[in-house]
């Protein structure tokens, strides 16, 4: 199998004050939360410049018309369906892009402790599983990868609550589907992460 089977998506928010780690804005400010949210890009596109595959970044709102973080030279860039409910936002990306590449990862920005090997653990978990799934900290999932579009993982989905990575799996068996787990990871949602996971 070439690299270039392998695809991962890296979902981003167009980068402004106001729009991003708002949880984080109403202790730190609005400057501040954008700082953290563009450090925690950096992080994550150093590792994806590492990926043995095709990058993609798709923005929430639109493609920016200047150079940003994600060079046009590494990533191919599109933007998420206008739909305000996440499961289908992610179930949209995995359907144009399983068509194309053996593997697809999806991940978001909110994870500084990502890591290429992890990445490269979740490719390789692949080739004998239906579905890799990254659990983060607070009951969700950092990562969610697989070679087939999986539609039952997404449809009516409660987001942003503890029993994201638990209902996940129980759809998952339910489906008869083999999955992967990799290893846990914290993400930067709320303050009190940022006090415990942060770096300044």
């Amino acid at each position: 199998m070439g690299s270039k089977s392998n695809a991962l998506i890296l979902f981003v928010k167009n980068a402004r004050r106001g729009h991003v780690k708002t949880r984080l804005a109403s202790f730190l400010g609005e400057e501040m939360a954008l700082k953290i949210y563009l450090s925690l890009c950096e992080k994550i596109r150093d590792v994806c410049l590492a990926f043995p595959g095709q990058c993609y970044v798709y923005y929430s709102e639109c493609i920016p018309e200047k150079e940003d973080l994600w060079s046009k030279e590494v990533f191919i860039k599109r933007t998420q369906c206008t739909s305000l409910d996440l499961g289908e936002r992610m179930n949209s990306a995995f359907n144009d892009l399983c068509q194309l590449h053996e593997t697809v990862l999806l991940i978001g920005t909110d994870i500084p402790h990502l890591t290429i090997d992890i990445l490269k653990e979740a490719t390789l978990a692949l080739g004998d599983k239906d579905l890799v799934i990254g659990p983060s900290f607070d009951g969700g999932y950092y990562l969610i990868g697989m070679k087939n579009t999986n539609e039952f993982l997404f449809n009516k989905m409660t987001w942003s609550v503890d029993t994201v990575l638990e209902e996940s799996i129980r759809r998952a068996d339910s489906q008869n589907r083999s999955y992967h787990l990799l290893k846990p990871l914290p993400d930067i949602d709320t303050y009190d992460d940022w006090k415990k996971y942060g770096w300044f």
